[in-house]
């Protein structure tokens, strides 16, 4: 009994088809659980990281804030002068006005009686019984978050209509002899604590996919206030692990991590904690999309091999066919007849007929693999310089301000240290200028922000079009722009500055109207240790403009 023979076409086929479904079916569970797996990782240690850099900025913003109050303090103005004169309250009304948190900066004698303070307010109240005074006699004294009690009837009220909430931070004065003289005290309102999250949190990350909570020792919500005994914290939300996936009581599922405010310096640590979360469905979001993409994959790949497959079995088959009938023809008038071979593909049996043509069969495949081997060659050229295209790309927009199109402060950190080695290779100097928008906050507050960005953008389109092609501008921060001008003395730089300036000016803003800058110059020295010392100069003479008057340009004589 003959046994059942197949078509070359038909078992590649079946053998491969087959085969492809057995590997790539368990692949793909398999990738999809281990990217999950990887991914909630990830994600939980990204979150855990950010949780734990926010930390260390807030607590590092504490200290800064305390440290400021004791330097205060000790400065010897404030260790010899009367408690009620004009100039210490000219004294704290500038410090008060450098942080706009401050919403209250005061100094109160031994008996506890506010002798000056910012705006007057509080003066000549007793604060006696305020911890801040109290604990402000002994030492640098850091208070935890309450709400504004005696000055909350005399402060401006908050623009959300919410209660004010303060942090205290107080320092004693003690005269030249060491004589205790009273409390340095200042008020700072809670509502710092959005704008240092909204400087760390990543702008990539979309606003309402993380949620960034601070809590007191007693584990209640501090920030946002608006939580404030609405949101109760998991038990298992603990700081002795990196990040945890937990349901809260919302019954979302989060990835949470908690981590302390260390505060390890001359205050005291008021046990805050950092909770950032993310929801599981938010970071397995891209899990879906990636299944889609593998599934379709997988099924389009399926498609394209088992075509190719029929196709290369087809073209095999062909030929073999037509050398069996030639063999045949052989066969019929040949020395020599064909071999017998034991075989259910109907094709092998009859290359059988036809083994002579094995050279050529065996050529033909050797010249098809050497011209995949040229296109693969050719696709990774294409795909490498793609790559390159885009890293270039990549490059550019880490290096430029949205806003504006002018390069960012990463970019003029650069070409600051740039323009000071090129000097120092060449004794040629350069100028720097620190052009700051007057006024600018006033405005974002009168206006709105987008007339705000509006200004910016016409002022940066001025700064291009008046500059010189080899100068280099930049938006340093803020309302700030850093320009450097290569191989310029100090008189061309105020002949440029002033250009710059009469520009802005003449350029009237449609909403905002006259809009004006001030400006610092500076030249650069061999004296200068690096880049950044020209720069520190050209930002202390626009100090200096801005506290002169204003529209104007100030540098060294």
């Amino acid at each position: 009994m003959s046994r059942r023979r197949f078509s070359i076409k038909n078992l590649m086929v079946l053998i491969f088809g087959g085969l492809a479904l057995t590997v790539w079916l368990p692949t793909y569970k398999y990738v999809t659980y281990t990217y999950i797996t990887q991914l909630v990782a990830e994600k939980g240690g990204s979150v855990h990281d950010f949780a734990a850099a926010l930390a260390a900025v807030i607590a590092d913003n504490l200290k800064e804030r305390q440290r400021e109050i004791v330097l205060l303090a000790q400065s010897p103005f404030f260790q010899s002068a009367s408690l009620e004169a004009p100039q210490l309250k000219e004294h704290l009304d500038r410090v008060k006005k450098s942080y706009p948190h401050y919403t209250w900066i005061g100094v109160a004698d031994i008996e506890g009686v506010v002798r000056t303070s910012t705006g007057d307010l509080l003066r000549g109240a007793s604060v006696k019984g305020h911890p801040w005074f109290m604990f402000g006699l002994a030492g640098s004294y850091l208070g935890d978050l309450h709400q504004a009690l005696l000055s909350s009837k005399q402060l401006p009220p908050s623009t959300e209509g919410e209660a004010l909430h303060l942090i205290d931070f107080a320092a004693p004065l003690v005269s030249p002899e060491g004589q205790l003289r009273g409390v340095l005290g200042t008020h700072a309102d809670w509502r710092w604590i959005a704008d240092v999250i909204k400087v760390v949190k990543p702008t990539e990350v979309p606003q309402s996919s993380l949620d960034i909570l601070i809590i007191n020792s007693e584990n209640r919500v501090i920030f946002p206030k608006r939580l404030d005994g609405k949101l109760k914290v998991p038990s298992d939300v603990r700081v002795d692990q990196p990040f945890g996936v937990t349901t809260w009581d919302d019954g979302v599922e989060y990835v949470s991590s908690m981590v302390n405010i260390d505060e390890q310096h001359e205050t005291k640590s008021m046990g805050w904690r950092i909770i950032v979360r993310q929801p599981t469905a938010q970071t397995l979001r891209d899990v879906d999309a990636l299944q889609n993409v593998i599934q379709a994959t997988i099924i389009f790949s399926i498609i394209v091999f088992l075509s190719l497959l029929w196709w290369g079995a087809t073209r095999i088959s062909t030929p073999l066919r037509q050398l069996s009938a030639q063999a045949r023809r052989i066969e019929r008038g040949a020395e020599t007849k064909p071999m017998k071979i034991n075989t259910m593909a109907l094709e092998v049996s009859e290359l059988a007929t036809a083994l002579f043509s094995m050279a050529a069969t065996l050529l033909d495949r050797k010249n098809a693999l050497a011209q995949n081997n040229a296109r693969l060659e050719e696709t990774v050229a294409i795909r490498t310089a793609e790559l390159e295209r885009a890293n270039r790309e990549l490059q550019r927009l880490a290096r430029n301000d949205a806003l504006t199109g002018l390069p960012n402060r990463l970019a003029a950190d650069e070409r600051l240290e740039t323009e000071f080695v090129r000097m120092k290779r060449s004794q040629k100097t350069y100028c720097v200028l620190m052009a700051d928008i007057d006024f600018f906050k006033s405005i974002n507050d009168t206006h709105g922000h987008a007339v705000g960005d509006q200004v910016l953008r016409r002022i940066a389109q001025t700064i291009k079009t008046t500059l010189r092609e080899s100068d280099f501008a930049a938006r340093f921060g803020g309302e700030e722009f850093l320009i450097i001008l290569p191989d310029t003395h100090q008189e061309v730089g105020r002949l440029v500055a002033e250009k710059l300036r009469r520009a802005v000016e003449s350029s009237a803003d449609p909403i905002a109207g006259n809009v004006t800058v001030s400006i610092g110059l500076a030249m650069s020295s061999p004296m200068h240790a690096n880049g950044y010392g020209v720069f520190q100069d050209a930002d202390s003479f626009l100090y200096q403009a801005k506290k002169t008057g204003r529209n104007r340009i100030d540098f060294r004589l």
